[in-house]
């Protein structure tokens, strides 16, 4: 290490990626990894000494205090405490205890642009998803919930939570006793709307997991702002308050590193950019992968056998790609066909079904008060936001529907092609990438029904929610089409939950309405709450960072 030290310090000439020659300095910036790995990568004692923390000298038993300053570890600070320390072995170890450290000197105290304990980061698997929710807050919000008999209820609730693009679904959550960090955060993601009627009035568990959904939507968001982390810094304040009830109500320690640690957080951003930067999820995957390839050697010069394994694989990924693709090629259909589309519009419909006639929905659909005067309904819309394409009384309507669409004809000849799926691009209000929502319009997706919601813009409101309920495409005369929806639209609640949180609720408007499908923004997810006296729902907005800002109108 000494060539590095001294590079750091004195930097070395390299040619760049873009062929211009620049002085770089090494330095080690970021370090990921969970508190035992860190304690032995900082020397310092572990999580259970009198000042357990990486980055600061907080006391264990001031861990629970977020919003409190401490002392910050420095690699002169601590290089300057172990200069000081008496020679006796027993004083000696008794003086480095009050600063967590262990008799030895890191060899990063030498190097330039490189403080260990500064480069310490925030992992959001280890110490928020597994650790402070997964390792300590679920358990007791599970335990309660076995206590009073009410585990049953709630994971029929989970069973029943609507089914959303990469959130995983659970039967009997409170029966998984370990699992990894990403599950962990699904069954955050899905708790509240199942639990709020479960747990008494003004519960402090239900309190919990809002504010708790609140900051990891903020903590992993991979671009981040100043508002933002004003926001976070909010939301963290609130969490300790909460926190503090449960520690009263519930005699739940909150003494330990993980606690501590989410308060330093936003610095860890402001240095080292957004959790992305600092997050061991790939990390823990390719450690999976070093140790079942270690297992398969003799342990003698293994990393030459784990070499060749890696090799052989690779080549065999590579076949099995090559395969794949050729098989997708020779494939006559697409599973979801997309009909044809602008290539200026932001949405795509697809898996449309044969057409039938406007008679055949009106018959088929008689039971569903939704589609009652569909005909009439449809021209009134066409003839008030679309004049320029007037339909007259002897002129059919033929629909061409995605997600469960049809074909309407004025004099009972007009017909509709149902389609089941709605792609719709975005972008994201997170890092203003594009981003896309796969929306389902079934009524049989999988064995059951699934109708997704969306966000459009309405007159007075760019946040209108509403259930898909038929989504089609209508072709007018003169060779024009438009691409429509029929949504059960939703209205903002005032009734209110046993246990009042800010998660934004909706209920039904009476009857459905038509909307352009140019003024749907993006999906959404509303999940019924269960146990409430009417339907009423809660907007899932921490199913992903652009859903959290765009609901709460964050920056």
């Amino acid at each position: 290490m000494a060539s590095l030290e001294q590079r750091s310090h004195h930097g070395e000439a390299l040619r760049f990626g873009d062929g211009i020659t620049r002085i770089a300095y090494p330095g080690v910036l970021i370090e990921s990894m969970d508190f035992e790995e860190l304690a032995a990568w900082l020397a310092i004692r572990n999580s259970m000494s009198l000042h357990p923390c990486p980055q600061c000298l907080a006391h264990k038993n001031d861990l629970p205090r977020l919003t409190r300053s401490f002392t910050k570890r420095t690699s002169e600070s601590m290089s300057c405490a172990l200069a000081r320390a008496p020679i006796p072995k027993t004083e000696r170890n008794e003086y480095l205890k009050q600063y967590g450290l262990h008799d030895f000197e890191h060899f990063l105290w030498n190097f330039n642009n490189s403080d260990p304990y500064k480069a310490t980061g925030y992992d959001c698997l280890h110490f928020f998803d597994g650790g402070i929710w997964g390792r300590h807050m679920w358990p007791l919000i599970k335990g309660c919930l076995q206590r009073d008999g009410l585990a049953s209820k709630f994971n029929t609730n989970m069973d029943k939570f609507p089914r959303w693009r990469d959130l995983k679904h659970f039967s009997s959550p409170t029966t998984i006793d370990y699992s990894d960090g990403q599950t962990f955060l699904d069954i955050l993601k899905s708790s509240l709307p199942c639990i709020v009627q479960l747990l008494p009035a003004n519960s402090c568990l239900v309190r919990l997991i809002r504010v708790m959904t609140k900051v990891r939507a903020l903590l992993g968001l991979e671009v981040t702002l100043d508002s933002r982390l004003a926001h976070l810094h909010k939301f963290i304040a609130e969490y300790e308050r909460i926190c503090n009830d449960v520690s009263e109500t519930h005699n739940k320690s909150l003494n330990f590193l993980k606690q501590h640690f989410l308060s330093h957080a936003i610095n860890c951003f402001k240095d080292k950019g957004t959790s992305r930067n600092q997050n061991t999820r790939v990390g823990e995957g390719f450690q999976q992968e070093i140790a079942a390839q270690y297992k398969k050697t003799n342990g003698k010069d293994a990393e030459h056998q784990m070499s060749i394994m890696d090799e052989n694989e690779e080549t065999m990924a590579r076949l099995d790609m090559k395969v794949d693709e050729w098989r997708k090629s020779q494939e006559d259909d697409e599973k979801d066909p997309v009909l044809p589309h602008a290539v200026t519009s932001h949405w795509k419909l697809g898996s449309a079904d044969a057409r039938m006639t406007s008679t055949r929905i009106e018959t088929v659909n008689r039971s569903n008060s939704l589609y009652r005067d569909f005909n009439m309904r449809l021209r009134e819309y066409l003839a008030e936001y679309h004049p320029n394409h007037p339909v007259h009384e002897d002129q059919n309507i033929e629909v061409g529907a995605l997600l469960k669409s049809f074909v309407f004809n004025l004099a009972s000849v007009s017909q509709v092609e149902p389609c089941k799926v709605l792609y719709v691009d975005f972008q994201s209000k997170v890092d203003w990438n594009n981003g896309r929502d796969i929306l389902r319009c079934n009524p049989m997706f999988h064995g059951r029904q699934r109708y997704d919601s969306v966000i459009y813009e309405a007159q007075d409101d760019n946040l209108a929610m509403g259930q898909l309920q038929l989504v089609f495409r209508c072709h007018l005369p003169r060779n024009i089409s438009l691409d429509l929806a029929m949504i059960r639209p939703y209205r903002k609640s005032s009734w209110a939950a046993r246990t009042r949180t800010d998660c934004p609720m909706r209920e039904w408007s009476p009857g459905s309405i038509f909307i352009a499908l140019e003024h749907v923004t993006r999906g959404a997810l509303l999940c019924p709450i269960f146990g409430a006296p009417r339907e009423v729902f809660y907007v899932i907005d921490c199913v992903d960072g652009d859903m959290f800002l765009r609901v709460n109108n964050i920056d």
